[in-house]
């Protein structure tokens, strides 16, 4: 079964001023590259779904043990430094920062042809604040409002200078629609939504707890060549209840343009961040201005019936 989305641009690129100064930066110092074995690495040998899933395993596979490993992108890890919070902003160690990384996707299809290039998708930890910015390309994020079902489910479309909220516990993935295509993202933990458990930030340092820790939710984005739209073989879409959100939320506009958010993580006062971190944590749940609900269209397509527990233990 497939699930049409609307990706149209509603509005036009506002690339963030700091954009190519912080991208010429991060460039002088080799990324991590991330390739097509690292993605492979966390879906099921059965290809229901695991730490990630892909509809077209055995052609990725296929390619992957003829000699070729394509990369996805490459990561710089704490692109700018740590940002230390006020001591009255946190009262545990695992709260007392704020982090910034930068991820830059090659663009392209995996093997197959109806995927696109694509992070490897993880679930944020329950405290976690993150907000992503584009900073070029246009870029697809689909994530989830926490891990309680597939009953809620939102995407965004994004170009330079759109922000994302991704909700604290929700699952997230980015798909290049248009690359290459750069992302840089900003990530604390708020230490009133801590409860025990590790931190962003521990699994920031730990694969198993960022990319293991959870199932991810079975369904992917695939091209039929005319549409894009969410797809699984591996369980009913539809009763998924989708909705495309406003990719340039007003209370984000407010704090992070012109400059971006780079140069607000940078140069903003504490009392701003604090804020920053405020309206995150209620907006993430609540206000990115829905725009469009989609249903399911078409019958399940040929595969297995089974409903995998996706949402963890």
């Amino acid at each position: 079964m497939i699930i049409i989305l609307d990706t149209d641009t509603h509005r036009p690129e506002s690339r963030p001023s700091a954009a190519v100064p912080l991208l010429g930066a991060a460039l002088t110092v080799p990324g991590r590259p991330v390739r097509l074995t690292e993605l492979l690495a966390q879906v099921r040998d059965d290809g229901v779904a695991g730490g990630a899933y892909l509809a077209e395993v055995a052609a990725a596979r296929t390619v992957v043990a003829a000699g070729d490993n394509p990369v996805l992108y490459h990561a710089w890890r704490d692109v700018l430094p740590p940002r230390a919070k006020q001591a009255q902003q946190h009262q545990v160690p695992g709260a007392a920062a704020w982090f910034a990384d930068l991820v830059v996707y090659d663009g392209g299809m995996l093997p197959g042809g109806r995927e696109f290039h694509r992070s490897l998708g993880h679930w944020n930890t329950p405290a976690q604040i993150e907000i992503f910015q584009c900073l070029s390309g246009r870029v697809l994020m689909l994530y989830t409002i926490g891990p309680t079902g597939m009953s809620t489910v939102d995407y965004q479309v994004c170009v330079a200078g759109d922000h994302v909220v991704i909700p604290p516990g929700g699952w997230h993935l980015t798909v290049v629609l248009d690359g290459p295509a750069a992302v840089f993202n900003v990530y604390t933990d708020a230490d009133n939504l801590l409860a025990g458990g590790h931190t962003s930030r521990d699994a920031a340092r730990a694969p198993n707890l960022k990319y293991r820790f959870m199932t991810a939710p079975p369904f992917t984005v695939v091209t039929t060549g005319r549409e894009i739209g969410v797809e699984s073989t591996s369980v009913d879409l539809s009763a998924l209840s989708l909705s495309r959100r406003d990719a340039a939320p007003l209370w984000a506009a407010g704090l992070l343009e012109p400059a971006g958010l780079s140069v607000f993580y940078q140069h903003a006062t504490d009392l701003d961040m604090a804020l920053l971190q405020q309206q995150a944590t209620q907006h993430g749940h609540t206000d990115n201005h829905p725009v469009t609900r989609h249903p399911a269209r078409g019958g399940e397509r040929p595969g297995r019936r089974r409903h995998p527990s996706w949402t963890g233990s």
